[in-house]
C-alpha cells in the first residue's frame, strides 16, 4: 500500500472512531439533564433573588415553543450583563431526556434548562394555579422575586423586551 493511501486510511479510521465515540458522549449528557420538582424550581428562582427572571416551561413537541425559544435566548443574551436570568424547564416526559438533548444540541441556549420531574397535574397546579397546561408558561420575577407576570402562550422578543426593561431598570 502507498504510503498516501495509508495515510487516507488512517485518517479515515480516526475519523470513524471519532464520531462513534462522540455517540455515547452525547447520550452520556442527556443524564446530565437535572430533573426538577415545583419547589425545586421555586428554590431555583428564590436563588436568583436580585435578578430579573424569566421562568420558561416548554416542550420539544410544542410548536409555538420552537417558535418562542430563539427569542428566549436572545433576550439571555441581550440582557444577561444587566441582570437577566432564564431559567428553562422542559415539560418533556423524563424518559425523553436524549430528544431534549438533541434539541438542546441544535439550540445552544445559553442558560441552564431542567426537565419536569413529572407531567402530571399536580405538577402544574404545584407551580402554579393558574397554570392549565398550556405550554409555553412563562412567569417573570422582578429583582425582589416578586412574580410580576404569567403568560400561558408564546411570547415575542419584543413582547418579552417590554416586560422585562423597566424591570432591569429598577434597582
Amino acid at each position: 500500500m502507498k504510503t498516501w493511501h495509508k495515510r487516507f486510511y488512517l485518517l479515515v479510521l480516526a475519523a470513524v472512531f471519532a464520531v462513534g465515540a462522540a455517540g455515547p458522549a452525547v447520550r452520556a449528557q442527556s443524564s446530565d439533564i437535572k430533573s426538577v420538582e415545583p419547589k425545586d424550581i421555586k428554590d431555583i428562582v428564590a436563588q436568583n433573588k436580585g435578578k430579573v427572571v424569566v421562568l420558561n416551561f416548554f416542550a420539544t413537541w410544542c410548536v409555538p415553543c420552537h417558535t418562542e425559544f430563539p427569542d428566549i435566548i436572545k433576550l439571555q443574551n441581550t440582557y444577561k450583563g444587566r441582570g437577566l436570568q432564564v431559567i428553562e424547564v422542559s415539560m418533556n416526559d423524563v424518559t425523553d431526556k436524549d430528544e431534549l438533548q438533541k434539541y438542546l444540541s441544535e439550540t445552544k441556549p445559553p442558560f441552564t434548562v431542567y426537565i419536569a420531574a413529572n407531567t402530571e397535574d399536580q405538577f402544574y397546579k404545584d407551580m402554579d394555579s393558574r397554570w392549565d397546561t398550556a405550554l409555553p408558561m412563562t412567569m417573570i420575577f422582578d429583582r425582589t422575586g416578586k412574580n410580576v407576570a404569567f403568560y400561558k402562550e408564546a411570547r415575542t422578543y419584543d413582547q418579552f423586551d417590554k416586560d422585562v426593561t423597566p424591570l432591569l431598570a429598577a434597582k
